[in-house]
């Protein structure tokens, strides 16, 4: 797993950020946590997966660029919003994969 310098956190998962990464980083799955990651399709922005997919050794080898931390799957669609709107706001368009550094690179 690859992780953007400045990840996005909703507010619950914000104070144990440290702690999720090492958790993901071991396979460890969490109940409530969803990892917000740039798209394995380039037609899509986004993938948005449940903690439990880390026990899965398929998404290793996909090695995912993790973008954001959110607590329930709500929590993570509302954080794909603020990426977004981040993005457009400060670029004038939705070049993610640019934006977090990873033009040209495929997950």
């Amino acid at each position: 797993m690859q992780w953007a310098k400045h990840l996005y956190l909703s507010d619950k998962t914000a104070a144990n950020k440290e702690k999720i990464k090492n958790k993901a980083e071991r396979g460890v799955g969490m109940v409530s946590v969803y990892f917000i990651a740039l798209a394995s399709n380039p037609d899509n922005l986004f993938d948005i997966f449940h903690a439990a997919y880390l026990k899965q050794n398929a998404l290793y080898r996909q090695n995912p660029f993790i973008v954001g931390i959110a607590s329930g799957y709500e929590e993570a669609i509302e954080l794909v919003q603020r990426i977004v709107e981040d993005i457009y706001r400060e670029t004038g368009g939705f070049r993610v994969r640019e934006y977090f550094g990873q033009a040209g690179q495929e997950n």
